[in-house]
């Protein structure tokens, strides 16, 4: 596999500076104070990125972007890099919480997956936010339970279904799933008035009524499928690649639709102490730290080109051979969140959770 080392000497001896001499947090001795999902990092690794740099991190739980971008919003937050979801990060850049990416710190960026660099990460001709992860929802199919070919989203809706079906407790994404499943456009509105909230509701209380049980993590999602409670429903690919490889009989499938897909983003907020340490880390996760702590553990890609090529890895393996198949979660007003929100618990309730 690449190693940082040559990862670093390939593009050049001036990158190496950025951990070593440099003001403001290079190393020697500096703490970076991290905002991130714990899942995300390897046992040992933050270990031997100290081991490596001189520089320690304290890693705080994240339990969710939006939580992290509340963080941000309340002024408490003493963080020199966070992780935020791609719709957290242009009402983060709009509020002035976080700071320009000094790209020359992090020449990695150039490998990244054209894909996950979306323009709402850009202002003013500067980048605020570095994808670290691509992950992708399919639908996971218990072929002992479905014997159906299931192949769309409409299938989450389908009274032939009840009892069997799953999936997460989340306003935003069980919209995105009504929409595409019933072909509604835009996918991702930005107006209410494009919304028939009315409609909306039904569909989504039929789902609640229908579903055997709602997660909220990854671990209740795959207990869900092992325990036979549920035997069709959209979760995080890598708990489909777990199952798979206990021997579970559970199908991956692509909806017609489109499969969610989602990316994590580092952010430096503005007002971190560390900045220096917050880039070092950026370049060293897409240099080889992240295919050891997240990608080869738990197959959530890092999506840069160099990873890929480097570890002798096929996209396709994350779906990646084909970025036209996936849906996102695009970014949305906050007071269009908030009518999600509520249409989402009214129809919890009138379906009687």
């Amino acid at each position: 596999m690449l190693t940082r080392r040559q990862y670093l000497a390939s593009v050049g001896a001036g990158s190496v500076a950025v951990g070593a001499g440099c003001t403001g947090g290079g190393g020697g001795g500096t703490t970076l104070r991290l905002l991130d999902w714990n899942y995300v990092y390897a046992d040992g690794i933050l270990d031997d990125f100290e081991r490596e740099t001189g520089i320690s991190v304290e890693l705080q739980a994240a339990q969710s972007s939006a939580q992290n971008l509340s963080l941000l919003r309340s002024g408490r937050s003493d963080h020199d890099l966070v992780g935020l979801g791609n719709y957290a990060v242009p009402p983060a850049i709009e509020e002035g919480l976080l700071r320009p990416i000094d790209l020359e710190q992090v020449p990695a960026y150039d490998d990244i997956l054209d894909v996950v660099k979306r323009e709402y990460f850009r202002a003013d001709g500067s980048v605020y936010g570095v994808p670290r992860s691509f992950g992708q929802t399919p639908l996971a199919i218990n072929t002992d339970v479905v014997d159906d070919d299931v192949r769309s989203l409409r299938a989450l809706f389908d009274d032939a279904y009840e009892g069997r079906i799953g999936g997460r407790d989340d306003a935003r994404l069980q919209f995105l799933y009504e929409r595409a499943a019933f072909g509604a456009e835009p996918l991702n509105p930005t107006d209410a008035d494009a919304i028939d909230f009315e409609t909306t509701r039904q569909r989504l209380a039929s789902h609640v009524n229908l579903a055997a049980g709602l997660w909220s993590s990854g671990g209740e999602s795959e207990q869900l499928l092992r325990s036979g409670e549920v035997a069709i429903q959209p979760v995080w690919n890598y708990v489909i690649s777990s199952m798979q490889d206990s021997g579970d009989p559970v199908e991956r499938v692509y909806p017609e639709e489109g499969t969610k897909a989602w990316f994590i983003q580092f952010c430096i907020p503005e007002g971190a102490e560390n900045v220096e340490a917050a880039h070092r880390f950026v370049q060293e996760w897409h240099a080889g730290m992240g295919y050891d702590s997240l990608m080869a553990p738990s197959n959530i890609a890092v999506p840069n080109t160099r990873v890929f090529e480097e570890n002798d890895v096929d996209p396709a393996a994350f779906g990646l051979d084909d970025p036209t198949r996936f849906i996102y979660e695009e970014p949305k007003p906050q007071s269009l969140i908030e009518q999600y929100a509520q249409v989402w618990s009214e129809a919890k309730s009138a379906a009687g959770t």
